[in-house]
């Protein structure tokens, strides 16, 4: 089957990236013939000093050639600048030839805006990592989002999303739930030294937010500060890579502080290695979600915290409603309270061997890409069979 990716990568977080390009190595590792195309417009070409640049001087041209050489995917790549005005790598006329033969589009992140990239192939697949803002947004802005309409099948990291207990909009369109691909072989259970602190990788402000229903989609700062007083009520050490800024008369950062957590830049985690690294010495995770994912109970789990599983690291995590959809208990474990949050990190260090063992398994058996890639084209299949 010919393949082709897109996705929003050359501006943001390495952790990102590694979501958008699990479907390209996952497809690859499947014995497919994989593409990756990427639509930026001049507003993306912004140098080091934030000033706008000629697409031919863009240094994210050098940083999308050498992602796609990190996944193996160089040069079956094509940068599509302004609709095909311009394109770095593949040539646009190729990139449209490849489009023609193409069985299959997905879509993690972004729009696809080239039009001939986008219509050409025979099915095109688009995965929604933001379950609730997304359809929030198509109910009450539109926007780009209307360009969802082209795609034949859409997927969602919510997995309760059309159940009676999610109060997320449909649109009257059909989500099937997914949960995001890990390409096991790059994510080993992590056996070095280290172990101290249970660590995450996180936001802080700036989403958009909107009301719905009368609810206000919130942030996760909000969550964050529910429990910010964790350290004090455990003997765990615990750190967030993330970056908060001031509010009032103390800023966010020294409350963080003040309370026992332990900060560190996430701009550091440069490169996957970084990334890898930095989750593979920690003792585990500890996170909060984002608030519209626990109010609404959309079934969202971390993209993020399927790493940890898979470098065989326990997880606590904030409740979304993933328990009817994931094993939890044993190497991965949920709360909704403060007590319950003291009471995972009790359990996860009573039998910390356990737990990463658990942890790997539960990759194994439901984040490897093998697994997730080959029932998202066998339900393709049925579908159009049906």
């Amino acid at each position: 089957m010919t393949i082709i990716c897109t996705g929003a990568t050359v501006d943001s977080t390495v952790g990102h990236n590694d979501h958008v390009m699990a479907y390209a190595a996952g497809f690859l590792k499947l014995g497919h013939r994989v593409f990756f195309m990427e639509h930026v417009g001049s507003r993306k070409c912004i140098d080091l000093l934030g000033q706008q640049v000629p697409f031919e001087k863009w240094i994210g041209r050098t940083r999308f050639e050498n992602l796609m050489k990190s996944y193996g995917i160089w040069p079956r790549c094509c940068l599509i600048y302004k609709k095909g005005k311009a394109t770095y790598g593949m040539p646009y006329d190729e990139a449209v030839k490849m489009a023609k033969a193409c069985d299959l589009l997905v879509t993690r992140s972004g729009i696809m805006k080239a039009p001939e990239i986008l219509e050409y192939p025979q099915s095109r697949v688009y995965f929604d990592g933001n379950p609730g803002d997304t359809q929030v947004f198509l109910e009450q802005s539109g926007g780009d989002y209307h360009l969802l309409d082209r795609y034949d099948y859409l997927f969602t990291m919510g997995l309760n999303l059309g159940m009676a207990a999610c109060p997320i909009p449909t649109g009257g369109r059909k989500w099937h739930p997914s949960v995001r691909p890990v390409v096991l072989p790059k994510w080993p259970p992590f056996l070095g030294p280290g172990h101290k602190r249970f660590t995450t990788i996180s936001t802080w402000k700036g989403r958009d937010t909107h009301q719905w229903q009368g609810r206000h989609s919130g942030e996760k700062a909000d969550n964050w500060l529910r429990f910010i007083d964790l350290p004090k009520r455990t003997g765990q050490k615990l750190e967030i890579a993330l970056r908060v800024r001031s509010v009032r008369n103390l800023s966010d950062s020294e409350k963080f502080i003040q309370s026992g957590w332990r900060l560190t830049d996430p701009r550091k985690l440069c490169s996957l290695e970084d990334y890898r690294n930095y989750i593979g010495r920690s003792r585990g995770e500890f996170s909060v979600a984002h608030n519209i994912y626990v109010e609404s109970s959309s079934g969202w789990f971390s993209d993020r915290s399927a790493l940890y599983l898979a470098s065989g690291k326990p997880v606590l995590v904030q409740s979304t409603g993933i328990e009817s959809h994931l094993p939890t208990g044993k190497g991965l474990l949920t709360f909704s309270t403060m007590e319950e949050a003291v009471a995972g990190i009790e359990e996860i260090n009573r039998d910390y061997p356990a737990h990463c063992r658990s942890a790997r398994e539960i990759a194994e058996a439901y984040f490897d890409s093998d697994k997730v890639l080959t029932k998202i084209l066998e339900r393709i299949d049925g579908s159009s069979s049906g």
